[in-house]
């Protein structure tokens, strides 16, 4: 992993896994948010009815709100910051003009939110529908990185 300055924000990028398609600099804290919700996803897949392993995802997944309301209440402030042009972060996620930003495959963060989604609804509603949804939803976020690693 290497970190460099970059557009008035710090960037972790990470090597191998950028393909030509377009990139995006999320928040370090946010993507590490979300990996571990894709690694409970799976042992939440397994074993739906294990209510030790829904707690755990559902306790992620509250934290990822948190992260989300934080970094939505800096996006308005930035919006003030805009109309007075003083210089402000570029990162998804952000929640302070110096959040580190991690540079991810725009497809592969949309297949993350998608992830995401799928877990949100999976936890509430716990029917086979919602279940085949998030397998779904894992099944593709897995394809997405297949296909940015060239395999």
């Amino acid at each position: 992993m290497t970190s460099g300055r970059n557009k008035g924000f710090w960037r972790r990028v990470r090597n191998g896994l950028l393909s030509q398609d377009q990139v995006m600099a999320v928040d370090v804290q946010l993507e590490d948010d979300i990996r571990k919700i894709e690694g409970l996803v799976g042992g939440y897949l397994r074993s739906p009815q294990d209510e030790a392993t829904r707690q755990a995802l559902l306790a992620e997944l509250e934290k990822l709100d948190d992260q989300t309301a934080r970094a939505d209440a800096y996006s308005n402030v930035k919006a003030v910051l805009v109309r007075y042009q003083v210089p402000r972060s570029w990162v998804t996620g952000a929640t302070s003009g110096t959040s580190t930003g991690e540079d991810v495959p725009s497809a592969e963060f949309e297949a993350q939110v998608a992830l995401v989604k799928a877990a949100k609804n999976a936890v509430r509603d716990t029917t086979a529908e919602a279940q085949s949804a998030l397998q779904r939803a894992s099944d593709e976020l897995a394809e997405v990185r297949r296909r940015e690693a060239g395999g």
